[in-house]
């Protein structure tokens, strides 16, 4: 009797929409056939929309090329050609034929790697599995990462719970997209992956990004290039989304801005005439979205022409696999080099131990290969028995090289730092403290950066100062309140004399700078990551890698915010006085350069920034100003640079 063989039933429908797209396609197939997920477990439904470049030819021709003797490799395929009905009502078409537990909709102009589809799966398959109530449970998208250039709208740096999802590559729950009859067709081109993101929240779903999941997504020949079909149906796109989900004042807001554009110097030819046939199309749909309206209190951002906050560093161009220095270095006699997190915490602060401990393990350094040691010292040592669970889960999940715990008697912040430094094995170290998170490529950037200038010291990124309203500290639950990114400043000796521009957990230094100046200032029990800066860097160069890659908390009141900061200028005389006893060789143009430097960066418009700070500060009715006038100096420094 012959045996025959069960395929597994396919997981997920491959949707792909095209027009004009036959120079993607060989890469794109290359890629998709290279996925460690075999192709048999996905059903393929692609729609031309009238392309003219011979794209449905070179369709058919790659599914003849791709495949075996048998046949093409995939567990069904669907290939069908028609007009042009737009991005969403393509994939509506092919929608309606999907009968698998995910709906994967991808564009074709990128590429992916190896692992994409399987990281990507295996993640919403988690989600999937929870009980209703739990975390993850009414999940319906997961969006991968885009290389070279990464979207640039935040995301948790734990759960990656976002506002909206890119539907450049984005894998979906089927049963969710059906039960919001998927795309709105009445959106041919750009702005319906936010609409159908703000519907699914609408209707009580989350989105998560998934940045292990990465995809190389061709969509700009430039940075920051200007794409006249972009342009003019995103901005179509945000008016009319805005009539749907947006407070009165920002559906105003969208007219006003629309009309706006008219009075722009032409960004492309014939801009204005073409504006003007878009004016018609939104008098003849606005009417449709407002009389749509949501139905839900969920929040949707609208930032002018942008959604949610969009992090500093859209155009930071992560460098291809064949180029990337982490990949190099793997490859060599030596490795990736070890990286040890030093993480600083105290008893009943399990909460956020437990999510500073997990923004360690989404890093996608660890995720391509790079080893992670994590070291936690405990300042009061009672063995942390509240985050057990969560320390244990890390240590076991094979994410990281190394778990260090060290406990200790009180002994003090700086105490605590120097055993964490004594502890670390890593050649390269970074400070996360237990209130701080780390987006998931932090550790990617700047090993990568400094991997490429391995003589420096230090590098550095950008950091969000996160306005935190703490409603209950364990459980750690809390809201944000505002984010604000207050230090940009490229290395400069002279002004890290002057203050702190290095939010403590933003560095990653050579592990070698403590064993040549040793570590904290057992003195200063603030500022002392300032002292460290200070005295490492005075034989070695920094660099600045202008990403946001992580974020810091400050309290939301405004007397705990004028308490830390009461702390905070007491002890800047006293660090003061510590760096008063070092000493630098300086040429005479270097001197020059200090004096200039000094009254650029303590004069705002030819103000003293410390009059203004002690005149807000004591003054009753202006000291709810404190958070948004150091937001302002910030940007009237950017602004003069």
């Amino acid at each position: 009797m012959q045996e025959t063989t069960t395929r597994p039933a396919p997981v997920l429908t491959l949707s792909i929409v095209t027009y004009n797209s036959a120079k993607w396609l060989p890469a794109f197939f290359a890629s998709l056939l290279k996925q460690d997920l075999p192709c048999d477990q996905i059903d393929l439904c692609v729609l031309d929309n009238g392309s003219t470049d011979g794209t449905f030819a070179a369709l058919q021709a790659q599914l003849v090329t791709s495949g075996n003797a048998t046949g093409h490799r995939f567990a069904s395929v669907q290939l069908h050609q028609g007009p042009n009905i737009g991005f969403g009502a393509g994939h509506n078409r092919n929608l309606a034929l999907a009968k698998t537990p995910f709906f994967w909709v991808t564009n074709v102009d990128l590429e992916f790697d190896h692992d994409t589809l399987t990281t990507l799966l295996r993640t919403a398959q988690l989600d999937a599995a929870q009980s209703p109530g739990q975390a993850g449970a009414h999940v319906a998208a997961w969006e991968c990462r885009q290389k070279p250039y990464e979207h640039p709208k935040d995301y948790h740096p734990v759960t990656g719970e976002t506002a909206w999802c890119s539907s450049a590559c984005v894998l979906f729950k089927t049963e969710a997209l059906k039960a919001v009859n998927g795309y709105e067709p009445m959106l041919f081109l750009y702005g319906e992956d936010v609409e159908l993101s703000y519907r699914l929240r609408d209707h009580g779903y989350t989105l998560r990004y998934v940045p292990s999941a990465t995809v190389w997504h061709f969509t700009y020949e430039e940075a920051a290039q200007i794409k006249p079909q972009q342009f003019l149906g995103s901005t179509l796109a945000n008016v009319l989304l805005r009539c749907r989900y947006g407070r009165r004042h920002e559906v105003f807001q969208g007219f006003a801005m629309f009309a706006g554009l008219f009075a722009l110097r032409p960004l492309f030819p014939g801009m204005r005439l073409k504006l003007l046939a878009q004016t018609w199309k939104l008098m003849k749909l606005a009417p449709r979205f407002l009389s749509s309206r949501r139905k839900s209190q969920e929040h949707f951002p609208f930032r002018m022409w942008d959604y949610e906050m969009a992090r500093e560093g859209a155009f930071y161009e992560y460098p291809v696999a064949a180029q990337s220095p982490i990949e190099q270095a793997k490859a060599s006699a030596h490795g990736a080099p070890l990286v040890s997190v030093l993480m600083r915490t105290m008893p009943g602060r399990a909460g956020k131990l437990s999510e500073a401990m997990a923004s360690v393990a989404q890093q996608t350094y660890a995720h391509m290969g790079g080893p992670i040691e994590l070291v936690v010292v405990e300042d009061g040592g009672l063995g942390i028995e509240s985050a057990k669970g969560a320390i244990e889960a890390l240590r076991n999940s094979g994410v990281l090289a190394k778990l260090i715990y060290v406990p200790l008697p009180k002994s003090g912040r700086c105490v605590a730092g120097n055993k964490a430094l004594e502890a670390a094995t890593g050649q390269l170290c970074c400070f996360l403290d237990d209130d701080d998170l780390f987006y998931a490529d932090h550790l990617e950037v700047l090993v990568c950066e400094w991997l490429k200038q391995p003589t420096l010291g230090a590098v550095y990124s950008l950091s969000y100062e996160v306005r935190t309203h703490v409603q209950s500290e364990e459980p750690w639950v809390y809201q944000n309140v505002m984010h604000s990114l207050i230090h940009r400043q490229p290395f400069h000796r002279p002004t890290l004399w002057h203050h702190n521009y290095f939010p403590i957990q933003t560095v990653l230094f050579q592990r070698r700078l403590y064993e040549e100046n040793g570590g904290f200032d057992l003195d200063l029990e603030n500022l002392e990551d300032w002292n460290l800066w200070v005295r490492y860097s005075l034989k070695n160069e920094f660099k600045l890698v202008p990403k946001v890659t992580s974020l810091y908390r400050v309290p939301d009141q405004l007397d705990k915010a004028l308490q830390r900061q009461a702390v905070l200028d007491n002890y800047y005389a006293k660090a003061k006085a510590k760096h008063d006893l070092l000493k630098v060789e300086l040429t005479l143009p270097e001197v020059q350069q200090i004096v200039d430097e000094a009254t650029r960066q303590n004069h705002v418009a030819g103000v003293p920034t410390s009059w203004l700070k002690q005149l807000v500060l004591n003054t009753p009715g202006l000291r709810n100003l404190y958070h948004p006038l150091k937001a302002w100096v910030s940007l009237w420094r950017r602004i003069r640079r």
